[in-house]
């Protein structure tokens, strides 16, 4: 039994040993980069993203880089925000968003002072 639990320890160190070179000559092998390219400065990988992609750690991969849903949005009297991925205003003290105007913008609520 002994002579068993030798062979496959030896067995067992053999396949480490070949995963790790394995590894060492090639490290982005293992390493997913989808929509991008590993790259493997001092034999570290990681993403370099394509155009409009970027890297999420969590995921370990590049994902689409969705625009900014408030590039372009004007509040005036506010700062736009995004919740859900749809642009409304946070309107100053003495303002309020109107979504019903042509221009969605934050405007002045009768009777308050600014």
């Amino acid at each position: 039994m002994k002579g068993y639990l030798v062979i496959a320890v030896v067995i067992a160190t053999l396949c480490l040993s070949e995963v790790r070179s394995q590894i060492s000559r090639d490290p982005c092998k293992y390493f997913p980069c989808e929509n991008g390219q590993c790259v493997a400065p001092n034999d570290v990988p990681r993403c370099e993203c394509f155009t409009g992609y970027i890297y999420n750690p969590v995921l370990e991969t590049c994902v689409l880089l969705l625009p900014d849903p408030c590039a372009g949005f004007s509040c005036g009297n506010g700062v736009c925000i995004a919740p859900n991925g749809r642009p409304i205003c946070e309107c100053d003290p003495g303002f309020k968003f109107d979504a019903g105007r042509i221009f969605n913008k934050c405007v002045r609520i009768p009777g308050s002072e600014v």
